[in-house]
């Protein structure tokens, strides 16, 4: 009898248990969003050690957008350094299977240690148009606890 319960248990008590871990590993990862009304809103909080998503709309910046061959020939990339650190990027687009620029969500890990994540993003095309995101050049900051 007692080997039933146990081995009940064994089934019951993960499964009871997988739904609760889901949430918690969804949720654990923040994520800044960048709405095509030029605002921004940070869902969850920046922690050292662990990823930060960038969900960037694609309309922030569309001044830079040449077609070639009947497909787009433009990105945006999100520019990116931790307390003044090297500058990285991301593509924050991609090309679909019909040639045209998705929004593409970058995912940056934060080192430990980390405080400050500064970010500003860049479009720009095959023929040379270039354009940025940057708050008005004093970058997007956020404090990475």
């Amino acid at each position: 009898m007692h080997t039933r319960i146990l081995a009940l248990s064994l089934v019951i008590l993960p499964a009871l248990a997988a739904p609760a871990e889901a949430a918690t590993i969804a949720g654990a990862t923040p994520v800044l969003h960048f709405v095509a009304d030029g605002t921004e809103w940070t869902e969850g909080a920046l922690e050292a050690g662990r990823p930060v998503l960038v969900d960037y709309d694609l309309a922030r910046l569309s001044r830079c957008r040449s077609q070639y061959a009947g497909g787009d020939a433009w990105s945006i990339g999100v520019h990116y350094r931790v307390d003044g650190g090297p500058i990285q990027r991301q593509a924050v687009t991609r090309l679909d299977e019909t040639r045209h620029n998705v929004k593409a969500p970058a995912s940056i890990d934060l080192p430990i240690g980390g405080k400050d994540l500064e970010l500003w993003f860049q479009a720009g095309d095959r023929v040379g148009c270039t354009e940025y995101d940057s708050q008005y050049g004093a970058n997007y900051h956020y404090t990475i606890s």
